[in-house]
């Protein structure tokens, strides 16, 4: 077997280093005893583990995945890590994460307990997690992952002496170790926690992620952080930055993001960020912006390079052509023919700065498979029937990716019956029930059995051919063809003797007019 030594250090295997814990566990089934004895470190499956917030930044849990997809080190260092074992050791070429004793750490677990996540115990007897939620995030969405992956864990609180689980919360919320509000930053209550981890039960907070990329920008986490100190900053944050003025999918627009959003914190004058009580320098932030901060962060191979490489394409690795197209990590499949997100798809606004949309992907360029999203459920896409089957198109896979844009409604004037507006993608394949950014370059105008059925035309800004196209004159130039295989397609998939015509393209402005319309049609 071949052994790579990763550190010079003598390493314990995983397997004899849980031998080697003095700290008392719990019995074998994880349940906890009336009279437990006392509690540091106990090993739990992520399908045990209650979360204490409902939302997270799901661009660094894409930051996570994607850099474990390109180095394999740093997902094992990275679990070590969070059982207190400081980092990977040995790591064979047969190595597995969710078998321990397929590699080793530098140390025994729990030596290291700064670095392992908490937990709190409720009168329930069960297991709330306090932090932890993006790394357990994504060993819930990786590979081999999900919920029965085993971590060790550090418990923080025993509650169980609480009487009811009102006392609970309400003790929860004094010590804190919960989070109460939705990614709108509006309060919610206990109930509505997410039941387990897995993107699909929570909400995204782009501001969240935010500040997560702009440590080391604006601001880094003081020596005694408070628990929660990202999110009290972003509801400061929120109160100068709109994430809609940024190209979230591309390196471009986040590179202005981040650098606005460390700026204006810079700029703060409050001794009570987001409500915390604390001033801005107790919040960590730095006395002046940090360019080596900020081009470190946007490297090639940087943390908002994977980022960016695992969200726009299913798997993480670009220009994916070779790939079986994924559904989104932030939907779940309730059955065959049905894809739940997290939150209405309608949550998303239409534009994104200046020149792009929002585009929720049904289609993945290349598959045949008919989903749209569902007029009943804004939060669902649904595959859609045709004589009591699901829908394949009878045809070569699509060109683009294909889908809708949320918060319109295409007038009947424009050929639709309050339907959301059509548009299509290119580039690379997306995953299904993912929510993309792209470039709005212009609209074909076509007919179907006599009725108006115009598509809008856009691309993808990021790890993509046509990146740099800003208009359709430029797509004929620098891409010939493009426009007329689109057509082709258009014309040709419903089969011989289909009624469709395409009768013009226009340019970007005649698309702007018809996603206006649409936009002032939607209810």
């Amino acid at each position: 077997m071949y052994i790579k030594n990763v550190h010079t250090k003598t390493a314990l295997p995983i397997s004899l280093a849980l031998l080697l814990i003095t700290i008392p566990a719990l019995a074998s089934d994880n349940t906890p005893k009336s009279n437990p004895k006392p509690i540091n470190i106990i090993q739990l499956s992520l399908s045990d583990l209650r979360p204490t917030q409902a939302i997270v930044g799901f661009d660094q849990v894409y930051y996570k995945l994607g850099s474990f997809q390109f180095d394999a080190e740093k997902l094992y260092d990275e679990i070590c890590e969070v059982n207190g074992q400081q980092g990977v050791a040995t790591l064979p070429a047969t190595a597995t994460p969710n078998l321990a004793a397929s590699f080793s750490c530098q140390q025994p677990v729990g030596t290291q307990p700064q670095g392992m996540k908490t937990v709190v115990i409720g009168p329930d007897d069960h297991y709330y997690l306090t932090d932890g939620h993006h790394t357990f995030n994504v060993f819930w969405q990786m590979p081999q992952g999900g919920p029965d992956f085993k971590v060790h864990v550090r418990v923080e609180q025993d509650y169980r002496h609480l009487k009811s689980m009102a006392d609970f919360w309400q003790t929860m919320a004094a010590d804190g170790h919960v989070w109460l509000s939705n990614q709108d930053s509006h309060a919610i209550t206990p109930a509505e926690l997410p039941p387990t981890l897995g993107l699909a039960g929570f909400g995204n907070d782009p501001y969240r992620a935010l500040m997560y990329f702009s440590r080391d920008v604006g601001w880094n986490k003081p020596q005694a952080p408070i628990p929660f100190l990202e999110f009290y900053w972003t509801k400061e944050l929120r109160k100068g930055i709109d994430v809609n003025d940024f190209d979230l999918a591309s390196a471009a627009g986040y590179r202005q993001a981040i650098e606005a959003s460390s700026r204006y914190l810079l700029n703060v004058k409050t001794d009570d960020v987001g409500g915390s009580g604390l001033s801005a320098t107790a919040m960590g932030r730095f006395d002046e912006f940090q360019q080596a901060g900020l081009d470190k962060l946007l490297r090639k191979a940087g943390k908002v390079d994977y980022m960016l490489r695992y969200k726009t394409a299913s798997s993480g690795n670009g220009l994916a052509y070779d790939q079986a197209v994924l559904n989104a990590p932030s939907v779940t499949q309730l059955n065959p023919l049905t894809l739940q997100a997290s939150q209405s798809y309608n949550a998303y606004p239409a534009t994104v700065g200046s020149t792009n949309i929002n585009a929720i992907v049904e289609i993945p360029a290349g598959t045949l498979a008919k989903w749209e999203l569902d007029g009943e459920d804004d939060s669902r896409i649904i595959w859609e029937m045709k004589n009591d089957k699901p829908r394949i198109v009878n045809y070569l896979g699509y060109p683009g990716n294909y889908g809708t844009i949320p918060r319109t409604a295409l007038p009947k004037e424009l050929g639709g019956d309050g339907d959301p507006l059509d548009v299509l993608i290119l580039g690379q394949a997306i995953a299904r029930g993912a929510v993309v950014s792209a470039r709005l370059i212009g609209v074909m105008e076509m007919l179907d059995h006599g009725e108006q059925d115009d598509k809008l035309i856009a691309v993808l800004t990021q790890d993509s051919p046509f990146a740099q196209v800003q208009t359709l004159a430029q797509l004929e130039t620098e891409f010939p063809g493009v426009k007329d295989i689109v057509s082709t397609w258009f014309t040709s998939y419903k089969g011989a003797g289909a009624d469709i015509k395409v009768l013009d393209w226009k340019d970007e402005q005649a698309a702007r007019a018809i996603l206006r319309q649409a936009q002032a049609q939607f209810p």
